[in-house]
């Protein structure tokens, strides 16, 4: 039997709660064993399947009426303590069939009942992928109250969607997830020192799962996980779909500029200031190949260099030297800081000339809300339709900037924001 002690820093209305739980988890346990009178075990529950083509990881594979998913990606402590690889199995039973023996390699597995009905996420993506396989309504309980979408930013005002806490910010309530009765918490995980709430969540029978799509290395391998989400619901054959268009969008773009010669590719850098004489720059990240895929020359490209989705921090007087010449700058970003005096800027070209940009066209500062961290995440095709809009006007795409613009040099940074992440 679980020890509540490992629980101590909870409160009293908590203490009751995972007391009167804990009883309900057993019975929550069972009922994944349950089945109908009218169970066919020859009988295919999953017509519709989906296979990956990017997406490095998760995996799924189908057995008649249950799914079995692994998740896998290297966590490490914000908190500067180490690192660890992290793999994780769940098996996704249909509702009404039997379970399997978790036996072998499942042995360590976690059971979760399928079609979930009741979500919760804890990142602003999640409620994009989401959204995009038409299952909005299935959410029960967000991260905060920085949805860029006003509708669910306006249910966690009135309290009508409950705040789990963002995975960026802090371990998941437990006593939320708990009171709204979930089925499903799909955890986005990156923190080592949060690590512990996935198995918290398990002991208390909250059907959770880890999600990594941060992990991935490629924008479309992000994009995939679409089909991650799918998998608890159903919705393979909406997820397939969704995708699939993604990918063809992608691949008309990237045909767009790819008969540019070397030699007439424009040059560009993606960065922005941090203050203090530092610049946070892409040489090998996400970024870093949206550039390649558009045809332009990153002048600060390496992908020889381990994958840095965040960015790298290079010194002001470093910039100036190997970037003064690009064409063009993505500079806009809602972390810069006040750039730096006017003295400096001038000896860029991009920046004498205008040929700069930002991503923050789909914000709203007065939210803390920005959608550069939710659907871009989702819709890579829409960011390289931008950045050729852009940096190709006389291509003629039929296409409206939708994450990206051009940047003023009157604009301010950083943008003024709520510092509210929660109601």
């Amino acid at each position: 039997m679980m020890s509540l002690t490992s629980f101590s820093g909870l409160g009293k209305s908590t203490w009751l709660i995972l007391s009167l739980v804990f009883l309900l988890s057993c019975n929550r346990a069972q009922s994944g064993t349950e089945q109908t009178l009218d169970y066919d075990a020859g009988r295919d529950y999953f017509p519709d399947k989906v296979s990956l083509q990017y997406a490095k990881n998760f995996s799924v594979s189908y057995h008649k009426n249950y799914k079995v998913v692994r998740t896998n990606a290297q966590l490490s402590s914000w908190e500067g303590n180490g690192e660890e690889a992290k793999e994780d199995i769940v098996v996704l039973v249909q509702r009404g069939t039997p379970a399997p023996a978790l036996t072998g390699d499942l042995k360590d597995a976690t059971i979760i009942q399928i079609p979930a009905k009741r979500v919760a996420v804890n990142i602003q993506n999640g409620e994009v992928f989401l959204n995009e396989l038409g299952l909005s309504d299935n959410i029960v309980a967000v991260g905060g109250a920085v949805s860029y979408d006003d509708s669910i930013r306006e249910k966690v005002i009135n309290q009508e969607l409950a705040q789990v806490g963002y995975s960026w910010h802090r371990p998941a309530n437990m006593e939320v997830l708990l009171e709204e009765k979930v089925d499903l918490f799909l955890m986005n995980l990156s923190n080592l020192d949060f690590a512990e709430v996935l198995d918290r969540s398990r002991q208390l029978g909250i059907p959770a799962t880890p999600v990594f799509e941060w992990s991935e290395g490629n924008y479309l391998a992000r994009a995939e996980w679409i089909k991650f989400y799918s998998l608890f619901f159903n919705a393979e054959a909406r997820a397939d779909s969704v995708f699939n268009e993604i990918v063809e969008q992608v691949e008309e773009i990237r045909a767009l500029t790819s008969t540019i010669n070397v030699n007439d590719k424009p040059t560009m850098i993606w960065g922005y200031y941090s203050g203090d004489d530092r610049w946070i720059v892409h040489r090998n990240s996400i970024e870093a190949q949206f550039m390649r895929d558009i045809g332009v020359l990153n002048i600060l490209e390496d992908f020889s260099r381990p994958v840095r989705n965040e960015g790298e921090s290079i010194s002001s007087e470093e910039l100036l030297t190997t970037a003064r010449n690009a064409s063009h700058w993505m500079i806009g970003d809602i972390h810069s800081e006040s750039l730096p005096s006017e003295n400096y800027m001038k000896n860029f070209n991009s920046w004498s000339s205008g040929r700069l940009y930002h991503n923050m066209k789909r914000s709203k500062p007065e939210a803390n809300a920005f959608d550069w961290y939710g659907r871009a995440i989702v819709r890579p095709d829409l960011i390289l339709a931008d950045m050729t809009k852009l940096i190709y006007p006389e291509i003629d795409l039929d296409h409206k900037l939708y994450f990206m613009d051009h940047f003023d040099k009157s604009m301010k940074l950083p943008p003024e924001t709520s510092q509210s992440f929660y109601n």
